[in-house]
């Protein structure tokens, strides 16, 4: 688009003059006076680097070569943060270094120092750091590690609650999806996940907290969700509770897209276009540092592991015991009936003796536990923890946390 032929600086003027007054957004304005946004970031970014004198046309010599003027390289600065209000002189020059390598843009201190004179930039938060990796090994690839989990509720401008669901891959950063969905139940999650791993293939572990979908509070700590995911053999990971620095990446990327939370959609057919977009700069355009300013998809591709078209059968040793759990979530051992849970109602696990003659529980490749004999009753593979207060006595699930 172009300016309408009324006099193109007094077309320029009057775009400033009601900029100044506050009222309008940038997408308003353009739409008011006819032009693009790209064309309407640029006159602002003219303005800010030149007050009105910059609204005058510049020779229109190519920025190449290093010949640019030093009025043309903030005009571009500024533009960039603009059009990108969250991003800092790093991943400003970062972006523009990658578009037109030939020019020869000032350092990072510099355009710090020009977005400080344009007021374009704020206080400095706090910074998230996170704490190693957790207690497992550093992702080796892309799809050796995804990991998940639910940002923090809103609600959409008519109302509605909106669980942002995320997904991403630990090593390239890749954001795999952002589904505004309206609950943390499987009856979502599971959809979501098929479609990601029709799409990429499946991860060898999958990393989250202990809260649903992803895990429950019983013995086993299952859920529909991760029942799946073990018979898909995808190892889980889980954090400790109260550690969210053991799954820090993840973590930090929600502070990256909380200002998606703070200016809510129309509804949620509007905010779900929103996150689409989000996640496609996020992916393609945003530079990561930790990916020496490359974009997660430049880093990423999908797993070899297909999604099968059934569900694989366990295949568990020829010298296990195996049991078929009740619809109670019990199953039968030694004369006596233990409790595992109801979640694999229906399923096949296995006994196995281990060389000091206890008896583990699995589930496919998943350790579940150890049989008490004595008790009659399944522990956890992990030290016991304490039995939380005013558990039912009477409940096995809520007694062995």
């Amino acid at each position: 688009m172009v300016w309408r032929e009324t006099g193109t600086m007094d077309e320029r003027n009057g775009f400033i003059d009601d900029w100044l007054k506050d009222v309008w957004t940038v997408t308003e304005l353009c739409e008011r006076f006819g032009i693009s946004r790209k064309t309407g970031y640029k006159w602002l970014g003219r303005y800010d680097a030149l007050g009105r004198a910059g609204l005058v046309d510049l020779p229109r010599a190519p920025l190449h070569h290093g010949r640019a003027t030093a009025a043309e390289l903030v005009e571009r600065i500024v533009s960039v943060k603009h059009a990108n209000p969250s991003w800092g002189p790093k991943k400003i020059m970062g972006r523009l270094k990658r578009d037109e390598p030939w020019c020869q843009w000032p350092a990072v201190s510099t355009a710090g120092e020009i977005l400080k004179r344009h007021g374009l930039v704020g206080p400095r938060r706090r910074r998230w750091r996170a704490a190693g990796n957790g207690p497992w090994p550093e992702p080796s690839g892309p799809n050796s590690v995804w990991s998940g989990d639910h940002k923090g509720w809103f609600r959409t401008r008519d109302g509605v609650r909106c669980e942002p669901l995320t997904v991403m891959d630990a090593s390239s950063r890749y954001l795999l999806a952002l589904e505004a969905t309206s609950s943390t139940g499987e009856e979502q999650a599971w959809p979501v996940f098929e479609r990601l791993f029709e799409e990429y293939g499946l991860p060898d572990r999958f990393r989250s907290d202990n809260g649903p979908p992803f895990a429950s509070k019983g013995v086993t700590g299952l859920t529909p969700l991760a029942v799946r995911f073990i018979k898909l053999g995808i190892i889980l990971e889980r954090i400790k509770p109260g550690k969210p620095q053991q799954n820090g990446r993840h973590e930090r990327f929600h502070l990256t897209m909380l200002p998606l939370a703070k200016a809510p959609q129309a509804d949620t057919k509007a905010q779900a276009a929103a996150f689409d977009a989000f996640r496609r700069q996020y992916n393609q355009v945003r530079p990561h540092e930790a990916l020496d300013m490359d974009t997660p998809a430049e880093h990423y591709q999908p797993s070899q592991r297909t999604m099968p078209r059934t569900m694989p059968e366990p295949d568990y040793p020829a010298e296990a015991a195996v049991r078929r759990v009740r619809h109670s979530g019990e199953i039968k051992w030694n004369g006596g009936l233990v409790y595992v849970s109801e979640t694999l109602a229906g399923e096949a696990v296995a006994v196995s003796e281990t060389e000091d003659g206890k008896w583990a529980l699995s589930f496919y490749a998943h350790p579940l536990g150890f049989i008490n004999s004595k008790t009659m009753r399944l522990v956890r593979t992990s030290a016991a923890q304490p039995k939380p207060a005013g558990a039912a006595a009477n409940h096995p699930e809520q007694q062995e946390l």
